[in-house]
């Protein structure tokens, strides 16, 4: 939102903001269906997907949806999601694939192909690489390339893995990959949408589980491997025929859930983000980690009201809580209790108390329980936006009904003068307390080898680790804390001016202002954000030189392969002060441009800091 202006008194100006903040202030029109989506984030195996299906409905009978057997989407022990699933309401049963493009597929062979010749050769070990792309990957590409792994059998011997026995006829690694990746036959895998012929609900849904099975594990001969899927579903995914609702069910988190697309997920303001952990670690580290990234590198006020944890739980683990005193909960719902407290103890320690959360059994307790908590979320966020434009409106109202009293307008006179000073005394920001790509090197240091060499290979972009990401979030973080201690010197000029009756006046004024202060900080935090991938990109990304040396040592047992990409790294970032400089000086337009402008232009400055 733009602030109020508060320096003239014109009315037919006042009568265009006043236009322009009605047409505005409502991020979720209540007039029409709320477009919004219900997005779950977890470990592999913690339990989302089935959690999802049952929440949204997708199951093959709903009279007997207990019956985990019958969900529409892939589910197992972990590791089952290939990808991104989206779902959604529309005429038919159908689905549509975005592909991984051909590029990536042949680069995933190459990984699993080294994978396969280390284990035949007997290579791999705790000193050696493991060049394996993740079991799901590896899963899909051995089905299409006809070259499953036998299935195991108790009291039968495992047959032979078709995949080794086709490594063996080939001396050269080359040679075993060329054929591997000729086996995917991609030039005939074109299709993209397929839906249900038919009109049998119930054989609808059966097709829709099948198909869906195949194509997430590289069984269908049309489909390539996939990037995300999308699902259409002729029916709605919560009963509430005000809202047009989306499910996204997320690939499991691996390591870490600090991914592109789990915090784009968060930061869309249309999204309600469910972060699943098990039930005796909820919330999990990597959802903690997770929390304590985005708090530190965004500064979206309402990104944790869109935001909560769930405890999924299996059958007897309510029953098996105890209190401190070490008496046993008595039912399932005093051990949700204990949970649901537990839960709010580990949030309190890493300073997000406030956060909601919820405990759920998806395969006991009614799903319309969660499709509540879900619904409840949706509403706050609802409320929030609609509670602050109602604020904006009183706002303006005040102004209007103070426009024509001499002492109305001499206190706003004096707020205004106080804010202009104080944007006159910011319009610099201290110096960065350290450089952005300092969050970059040190998640280096934490991730699992592979990961850090997959990206490696791909010029910094990997699916599980994005170096330009997080560059971005770097450059946000050090943003974020630089602006908050100029923030927090408004707070205080405002709360001051507030606890004045003399200047009663202005409240409403300054209610709306800092509300705006708030956004203004957004917007500065995002701007850096986007710089520094900006600035960095096109040099850091065509380094082909960078990315070989990163690259070289990996599996070769010679020392600490993240310290080796970490101090690579940090030379590089060292050797390009340039951009650093250069970054520094965008942001520092950035500031003038999304913070001490619009505060100036709030005060009534006709001669605003230009950035």
């Amino acid at each position: 939102m733009k602030a109020i202006t508060s320096g003239s008194p014109n009315s037919e100006a006042h009568a265009s903001a006043f236009a322009f903040w009605i047409a505005t202030i409502l991020v979720f029109p209540i007039h029409q269906p709320l477009p919004v989506a219900t997005v779950y984030v977890g470990e592999i195996g913690a339990g989302k997907t089935t959690a999802a299906c049952r929440q949204a409905g997708l199951v093959i009978d709903p009279q007997t949806a207990s019956d985990l057997k019958g969900l529409l989407l892939d589910t197992g022990g972990g590791r089952t999601t290939l990808c991104d699933v989206r779902v959604e309401t529309g005429d038919r049963f159908s689905l549509t694939v975005e592909p991984v493009p051909d590029e990536e597929v042949y680069k995933l062979v190459t990984e699993a192909c080294r994978g396969i010749r280390e284990k035949m050769s007997g290579e791999s070990g705790a000193a050696q690489g493991d060049f394996k792309p993740a079991e799901e990957v590896e899963r899909a590409l051995r089905n299409m390339a006809q070259l499953p792994r036998p299935r195991a059998r108790k009291g039968v011997p495992a047959a032979p893995d078709p995949a080794l026995e086709l490594c063996n006829h080939f001396a050269d690694l080359e040679e075993f990959i060329a054929e591997f990746a000729s086996r995917l036959s991609l030039w005939r895998r074109s299709r993209r949408v397929i839906e249900f012929d038919g009109s049998d609900p119930r054989e609808g849904r059966q097709w829709l589980k099948t198909t869906f099975t195949e194509i997430n594990n590289g069984r269908h001969d049309d489909f390539t491997l996939p990037n995300k899927i999308t699902v259409t579903v002729p029916f709605a995914l919560v009963p509430d025929q005000r809202l047009s609702v989306t499910l996204v069910d997320t690939r499991g988190v691996d390591g870490t859930a600090i991914r592109s697309d789990i915090i784009g997920h968060m930061k869309n303001q249309r999204a309600v983000t469910l972060l699943c952990s098990k039930w005796g670690s909820a919330p999990d580290p990597t959802s903690q980690d997770l929390l304590q990234y985005v708090r530190d590198t965004d500064a979206d006020p309402t990104l944790f009201a869109r935001t909560a944890v769930i405890a999924l739980a299996r059958p007897g683990d309510a029953l098996s809580m105890r209190h401190d005193s070490g008496d046993a909960a008595e039912d399932v719902e005093e051990g949700y209790d204990i949970k649901h407290g537990q839960i709010e103890g580990a949030l309190q320690k890493i300073g997000l108390m406030g956060l909601k959360a919820f405990v759920y059994d998806a395969g006991q307790d009614d799903p319309q329980l969660l499709t509540s908590f879900v619904m409840e979320r949706i509403e706050a966020v609802r409320r929030t936006q609609t509670e602050a434009g109602k604020a904006t409106i009183s706002a303006i109202e005040q102004m209007f009904a103070n426009l024509q009293q001499q002492q109305a307008l001499a206190a706003l006179e004096l707020v205004n003068n106080d804010l202009g000073r104080f944007a006159e005394r910011h319009h610099r920001l201290v110096t960065p307390p350290r450089p952005a790509h300092d969050r970059l090197i040190s998640a280096v240091g934490n991730l699992h080898p592979r990961t850090v060499w997959a990206a490696t290979t791909r010029a910094g972009q990997f699916w599980s680790f994005d170096v330009f990401q997080r560059l971005g979030d770097g450059a946000a973080a050090v943003a974020k804390l630089r602006s908050r201690k100029v923030l927090d010197g408004l707070v205080e000029v405002i709360e001051s001016r507030k606890a004045d009756p003399e200047l009663e006046s202005t409240y409403g004024f300054l209610t709306e202002l800092l509300e705006n202060a708030n956004q203004w900080e957004a917007d500065f935090v995002d701007a850096a954000r986007h710089h520094a991938i900006a600035v960095y990109r096109t040099a850091l990304s065509g380094d082909r030189d960078l990315w070989e040396a990163c690259e070289d040592p990996y599996g070769r047992g010679q020392g600490n392969y993240r310290d080796h990409v970490a101090r690579t790294l940090r030379t590089w970032f060292e050797e390009h002060d340039e951009l650093g400089e250069k970054l520094d000086q965008r942001i520092a337009r950035a500031w003038l441009k999304t913070f001490i402008r619009p505060l100036s232009q709030a005060a009534g400055q006709a001669h605003a800091v230009q950035p």
